[in-house]
């Protein structure tokens, strides 16, 4: 369509993709190949990237020369292995802040296989990249964004990062298409519909955008990953990220992530966006109620975290209703089972082959040690359930999945604590 003038309404767009041949640089990960141990069948992995993504990252750092880079989201290390090997070929002492929120991954196991870059990469692990931010400390130049997939993932990450990254700095976020690959274990686990926080991180933040075309010739090839330059007009609108997260998420974060993630917005931004924040939360927590049917995603992710710190049968539920034998019967794997139940009034010895007991002998295993942490398990009387156990100070860890931020300071109290200090809000 054109204007009155004849000229091309459009004719200053910019472009969707972009010639990247000059700017690929397959060295460094061809060397980290030829050292790695062979792996099996099309999903089994230590570089979790394609060849053409490896070499567009790796010809960013040789373009830019980063001072300071953060991967978010590391995985078995391989992509760390590359970016440690680029900026060996380049003379770089860049330094490399390596975070994920799982403490198990097999990061360390691929660093061993490169002793010459060991104490070049700094590993932060086991909590979400929003409780590191402060001792990373600002000027992050570089960053590649690779954790969740899913929302809230990546776009909880980015606003918490973005304080921390110069004006100029270069952001890659991989995994844009990804929910297009239906025989990918991941996607068909967690659903394609869900894993769009890349893409919606993506069209949601102004910056100089760079998407790469792998094709050859005039063909295209929509990537599964892109990158951008933060510019003043990226914290201008940052709102338009912060409005996105009203979308319905796939997992509700943990109390210890809300905690970390609205510990870093306080500090760095106006109430105002804190406020929203807390008020989006309350409508995913009610939406996330009103669902009525086990997330399985999030039951798993809630009892793998309790089995870090504690041995299953330390673990309990409480509520041995038809909501907890749904879950026994086929939401939660065995290997997740807890080693005891109770209920106020048992009505059956066992479930799933676990025993269920009274409330009272809680109180009275208890004295021995016998439960570390509870799970509130009935769907339809978890808060009364909640406020008695609290009520008899057992000295155990309590969890009620129906409302994982039950302590009114997190929600109605969103302006409390850390007040915003950054100078440009």
């Amino acid at each position: 369509m054109k204007d009155e003038s004849g000229q091309n309404r459009f004719a200053g767009a910019e472009a969707l993709l972009h010639d990247v041949s000059g700017l690929l640089w397959h060295a460094p990960r061809e060397a980290v190949e030829k050292r790695l141990p062979p792996t099996e069948g099309e999903h089994d992995y230590t570089i979790g990237m394609t060849v053409e993504e490896s070499a567009f990252i790796c010809g960013l750092i040789r373009e830019r020369k980063p001072q300071k880079i953060l991967e978010a989201g590391v995985n078995k290390g391989g992509t760390t292995a590359v970016i440690l090997q680029a900026l060996e070929e380049i003379g770089s002492n860049s330094a490399l802040y390596c975070v994920d929120l799982n403490p198990e991954i097999e990061v360390r196991n691929t660093m061993a296989i490169f002793p010459e870059f060991s104490g070049r990469a700094r590993l932060m692990l086991g909590r979400d990249v929003s409780a590191f931010l402060e001792e990373i400390g600002g000027d992050i130049d570089f960053c590649i964004l690779d954790t969740a997939h899913y929302l809230p993932g990546e776009i909880l990450n980015f606003l918490c990062i973005l304080p921390y990254l110069k004006d100029g700095a270069t952001v890659v976020i991989h995994d844009q298409t990804v929910f297009l690959e239906a025989d990918h274990p991941f996607v068909q686990y967690i659903g394609p519909a869900s894993i769009i926080a890349c893409r919606v991180l993506f069209d949601c933040i102004i910056g100089e955008k760079l998407v790469p075309n792998f094709a050859r010739g005039e063909n295209i090839s929509i990537p599964n990953i892109a990158s951008l330059i933060i510019t003043r007009e990226t914290r201008k609108y940052i709102g338009n990220l912060l409005s996105s997260l009203m979308l319905p998420w796939r997992f509700l974060p943990d109390r210890k992530m809300i905690d970390d993630v609205s510990t870093c917005l306080r500090k760095n931004y106006p109430k105002h966006y804190v406020d929203y924040f807390f008020e989006v939360v309350q409508r995913q927590l009610d939406y996330h109620l009103r669902t009525g049917k086990p997330n399985q995603h999030y039951w798993e992710t809630t009892l793998k975290n309790l089995q870090t710190r504690f041995r299953p049968e330390q673990i309990a539920f409480y509520g041995a209703g038809d909501y907890c034998r749904k879950l026994l019967a086929s939401v939660i794997p065995a290997n997740l089972h807890p080693g005891r139940i109770f209920d106020r009034s048992p009505g059956t010895d066992t479930l799933a082959g676990i025993p269920v007991l009274s409330a009272m002998d809680l109180r009275s295993g208890n004295r021995q040690g016998e439960t570390s942490a509870i799970v509130i398990t009935s769907n339809a009387h978890h808060a009364e359930i909640y406020a008695e156990l609290l009520d008899a100070e057992l000295g155990i860890e309590i969890i009620d999945p129906f409302n994982p931020y039950r302590d009114p300071e997190r929600l109605s109290l969103p302006s409390h604590g850390v007040q915003c200090t950054n100078p440009e809000w």
